[in-house]
């Protein structure tokens, strides 16, 4: 083991890199308090899956509704794909995102998923904040109390390749 250590000594030393303290940790302070925000979010489901860990580990955004279908949650970086940054779309309809062009027929068996509580997955026709559209993938799941109430819908989102 000291031979390795004395190599990788020596091998880092011939390279010119100069390596600076780390002072703080404020580049992680959005993750940190999306953990946080989303901890408190969660703490009455019925399901303790991490979706917020499950939308990094896949690169997708996160966006959690209320009952009334009001955002109250959504990851920082959701602003990588619709412009929007988080303050600017918590307690909207996720229909924000959604413009002239977006399929009506889409839109309704979104809507009916929703009336009835189900999961779907959909790709969606949306629009960013600067009226360029894309094509997003939603899977979404209704999340439940312990007694059954409903209470959130959890979306994972991206780009549709």
């Amino acid at each position: 083991m000291r031979n390795y250590e004395n190599a990788c000594a020596q091998y880092y030393s011939k390279l010119k890199i100069q390596s600076l303290p780390l002072t703080t940790w404020e580049f992680r302070k959005d993750y940190f308090a999306d953990v946080v925000l989303f901890k408190k979010i969660q703490s009455n489901w019925n399901t303790k899956q991490d979706f917020l860990k499950q939308a990094q580990k896949e690169n997708k955004e996160l966006i959690v509704t209320d009952k009334n279908f009001k955002i109250v949650f959504a990851t920082d970086s959701i602003s990588k794909i619709s412009g929007y940054q988080r303050d600017e779309i918590l307690g909207k309809s996720p229909a924000i995102f959604q413009g002239k062009d977006t399929s009506i027929a889409t839109r309704q068996k979104i809507k009916t998923a929703l009336i009835q509580l189900k999961p779907f997955k959909e790709v969606i026709l949306n629009y960013r904040k600067n009226g360029d559209s894309y094509w997003c993938e939603i899977e979404a799941y209704p999340i439940f109390d312990k007694n059954g109430t409903f209470l959130n819908y959890i979306a994972l989102e991206k780009i549709a390749s």
